[in-house]
């Protein structure tokens, strides 16, 4: 039986039976392949239930929340599944960038603007664009960013931090969730404009 066998190893297909005639001849079956196993599908269905720990259960329950408003309320990606893991990255829709957000280091949530065109040399000319405008970016922003050129890393980031843990309580947690929403918004509409006009325009590649 089907549902006796739900582990990763199995995949089940549906076949549709459809019944041929042509002319006079005798009825003749054919059996088309209605549904087929997606990788994909079940990788994701596996790597959720990843979250056996309670805080893996915390990180899944925090990010779906925060993607489903993101995606529901603000439009703000098509992203439907979270995973039991500490941070959750949106694309930026410009290549090589992406806004984030994380429980960082030394009990810390971190919201980002995440630079890797695949080139260390490209990440850096990118960031130090960026930091040239400090002054202009901070002030629409309305905060001072912490600026990590990560000069042993391919990538680059410029974020923004608070205080926060996964291991806060529901209230608090929702507190950091709304905080997230609102700097992944701000860093879109302050990032995004001159990201595209600088990577994208006739002289981006």
């Amino acid at each position: 039986m089907v549902n006796e066998r739900t582990d990763e190893e199995t995949s089940v297909y549906a076949l549709e039976i459809e019944v041929l005639q042509i002319d006079d001849s005798p009825p003749a079956f054919n059996l088309q392949p209605a549904v087929i196993p997606n990788k994909w599908q079940k990788a994701t269905r596996s790597a959720t239930r990843a979250s056996s720990s309670p805080r893996g259960e915390a990180y899944l329950s925090y990010f779906q929340q925060l993607i489903d408003e993101l995606r529901e309320k603000h439009r703000f990606t098509k992203a439907k599944v979270a995973f039991a893991q500490n941070w959750y990255s949106f694309p930026a829709g410009i290549r090589g960038v992406s806004y984030g957000t994380s429980f960082a280091q030394g009990g810390r949530v971190r919201a980002e603007v995440y630079i890797d065109r695949q080139d260390r040399d490209t990440n850096k000319r990118v960031f130090d664009s960026l930091l040239q405008k400090k002054q202009e970016l901070e002030l629409q922003f309305g905060s001072p960013f912490t600026w990590e050129r990560l000069d042993d890393r391919r990538a680059s980031r410029v974020a923004f931090y608070r205080p926060g843990s996964i291991d806060s309580d529901e209230q608090t947690l929702a507190e950091i969730r709304s905080w997230a929403i609102t700097q992944l918004l701000k860093f879109r509409d302050v990032f995004g404009p001159l990201l595209r006009k600088d990577l994208e325009g006739p002289s981006g590649s």
